[in-house]
């Protein structure tokens, strides 16, 4: 497991949980890790919808699953107010 916090508006804190099935490196938010405790089945719920059953904490992150990725890079993007100039003209 390995941070993926990225604080802010808009965001969800995740932790990055290897899957022993997939082998993928997936975000899991915080509050599902804080669910899945109170569950005790061992599963968790990735940003991706996979259900994980997390490998080893001493084995090296797997590859990144990039949907987890993507809906991630969506959730902590920035948002720009639209510029003067183009409102006005």
């Amino acid at each position: 497991m390995s941070g993926g916090d990225r604080s802010g508006p808009g965001t969800v804190d995740t932790i990055t949980v290897t899957c022993c099935v997939d082998s993928r490196a997936h975000e899991v938010p915080d509050a599902e890790l804080a669910e899945a405790a109170r569950r005790l089945d061992g599963y968790f719920q990735a940003l991706c919808g996979h259900r994980i059953t997390a490998a080893s904490m001493v084995e090296p992150d797997g590859q990144p699953c990039l949907l987890c990725a993507a809906i991630r890079e969506r959730t902590s993007a920035p948002r720009r107010a639209p510029r003067l100039q183009r409102i006005l003209g």
